[in-house]
């Protein structure tokens, strides 16, 4: 596979990602509310942040990995766009305890151990019509971007 070919089959990759997270937030609207629909939606904002975490290829390896750029979003999306990715990095995909800022309390009461907990509120998790929307958005520009590559990999001769 060259180099350029790599690079299409990443970007194709990306596309299937935002595409698998848009279709399973679209299901939750039917989705009852409990366990699993929580974890698809977790997953759901997983398969969106994918894209813009490095993914390595022949081609590409350690830092030079294959990175989306965040797409040409407004402020509004942008900042929705890196709440997701913090949510993924920090709370879906790891557990970064200096977002809880724990307080551990502890005493002896009547002799025995007592010990407590004290921390901050996990980030709340976006609204699911605002990660569609910033989806479809990203998708169609990611669309105009696939023709151009479409394009560049099989050339009018």
């Amino acid at each position: 596979m060259t180099p350029a070919e790599e690079h299409y089959v990443h970007f194709t990759e990306c596309i299937e990602s935002l595409t698998s997270a848009w279709r399973i937030l679209k299901e939750l609207d039917s989705a009852a509310p409990g366990v699993i629909r929580a974890a698809a939606y977790r997953m759901a904002l997983v398969e969106y942040a994918k894209p813009y975490k490095t993914s390595y290829g022949t081609h590409k390896r350690g830092r030079q990995g294959y990175v989306l750029p965040a797409p040409n979003l407004s402020t509004e999306e942008l900042a929705l766009h890196t709440q997701v990715l913090d949510l993924r990095d920090q709370v879906l995909a790891h557990s970064d305890l200096t977002l809880k800022d724990a307080r551990v309390y502890a005493s002896r009461v009547q002799g025995h151990p007592f010990v407590t907990i004290g921390a901050n509120q996990l980030p709340s998790f976006p609204n699911t019509f605002a990660v569609i929307a910033l989806i479809e958005h990203s998708l169609e520009l990611m669309y105009v971007q696939l023709k151009q590559l479409d394009e560049a990999i099989a050339p009018k001769t």
